[in-house]
C-alpha cells in the first residue's frame, strides 16, 4: 500500500474585483455627499463708483465706529465722542439709536476696523448694529440700514 501525500490547499482572497469594488464607492461617495458653500456675511455692499459720482454726506449725519485692535470702540460723531469696552458693546446700539432719532433718515454708520482687530469683535459690532430699531410716533420703523465698512491701518 502505497502512502500518498495529501496536498494543502491554499486558501486565498480573490482581488481580481478589487479594484472594480474601490471604483464603485468611490463613485457612491461622490455622488452623496453634499459640499457646503461659506455664506460669509450677508450684507449688501455698494458698487464702486467713479470719483465724480461719489455722494457727499454732512458730518452730522456720520456716526463712526472705529474698533482698534483690542476690539475697544470709538464712537464719534458731531456732539459726542465715546470709549466703549468689549464687554459694553450693547452701548453701540443705545448710541446709534440716539443718533438714528435725532438725525431720522439721514443717519450713515461708518464701521472702521483695524487690520488687526479680531473678526469676532467686528462680528459682535455689526450684530449690535442690526439690533437698531427705532419706532417713531408716526408710526415708522427706523433702522441702520446705511453701513459702511473700511479696513484703517492707523490706531
Amino acid at each position: 500500500m502505497a502512502l500518498h501525500k495529501k496536498r494543502r490547499i491554499k486558501s486565498s482572497i480573490p482581488t481580481a474585483s478589487m479594484g472594480d469594488v474601490a471604483f464603485l464607492i468611490l463613485i457612491f461617495f461622490l455622488t452623496t455627499t453634499v459640499f457646503t458653500k461659506d455664506k460669509g456675511l450677508k450684507m449688501l455692499l455698494p458698487e464702486r463708483t467713479e470719483e465724480e459720482e461719489k455722494v457727499q454726506v454732512k458730518p452730522e449725519n456720520i456716526i463712526t465706529l472705529a474698533i482698534n485692535p483690542l476690539g475697544e470702540v470709538r464712537a464719534k460723531s458731531a456732539g459726542i465722542e465715546e470709549y466703549i469696552t468689549v464687554e459694553e458693546y450693547d452701548r453701540i446700539k443705545i448710541i446709534v439709536e440716539e443718533k438714528l432719532v435725532e438725525r431720522d433718515t439721514l443717519l450713515v454708520v461708518s464701521l472702521r476696523t483695524s487690520r488687526d482687530t479680531p473678526y469676532r469683535n467686528m462680528i459682535e459690532v455689526l450684530d449690535q448694529l442690526k439690533l437698531v430699531k427705532v419706532s417713531m410716533p408716526d408710526g415708522r420703523e427706523l433702522r441702520a440700514n446705511k453701513i459702511s465698512l473700511i479696513p484703517t491701518s492707523e490706531e
